[in-house]
């Protein structure tokens, strides 16, 4: 799928995702995720905007893969949804990740982590359990209804 030349999508051997078509600098926004619809419970595609909310974005904010070292961060926007934003100076060609414990409270539906990071946590379970350091270094860059339970 072509998003112009920002983004594009191709398929990883853990599925579809989401890979840069130029460079991105950090503090650039990369995707911007619109809301689809308002679910009535978690799925493994939603996205966890408030304590009892979860929602559908759309492509292609809902392909960005989970990484325990992602390059985007994510911010509320006026959609509804996700802005993705660049934590870091992102290479043309990298795949876009982003961390799935910045958005998700205390439930991940997923039994492994497969994101090959250095610094891979092995079972995603939520910013609830996320050690303080790695809670600091998102910063802003987390679900706002989570900056109340930052440490």
């Amino acid at each position: 799928m072509d998003m112009g030349s920002d983004i594009f999508i191709q398929q990883t051997e853990k599925g579809r995702g989401v890979f840069a078509g130029r460079f991105f600098r950090k503090g650039e926004t990369v995707v911007v995720g619109h809301r689809v619809k308002i679910l009535p419970e978690r799925t493994i595609y939603s996205f966890q905007m408030d304590f009892d909310l979860h929602v559908e974005l759309d492509q292609p904010a809902e392909l960005i893969n989970h990484s325990c070292s992602p390059n985007t961060g994510v911010r509320n926007n006026q959609f509804g949804g996700y802005d993705f934003v660049a934590l870091v100076d992102i290479p043309v060609g990298s795949e876009i990740t982003w961390d799935y414990e910045t958005t998700e409270y205390s439930f991940i539906d997923i039994p492994r982590c497969y994101c090959g990071s250095p610094q891979c946590r092995l079972k995603p379970r939520g910013f609830k359990f996320l050690p303080a350091e790695v809670k600091k270094k998102y910063g802003e860059f987390i679900a706002d209804y989570l900056k109340v339970t930052a440490v």
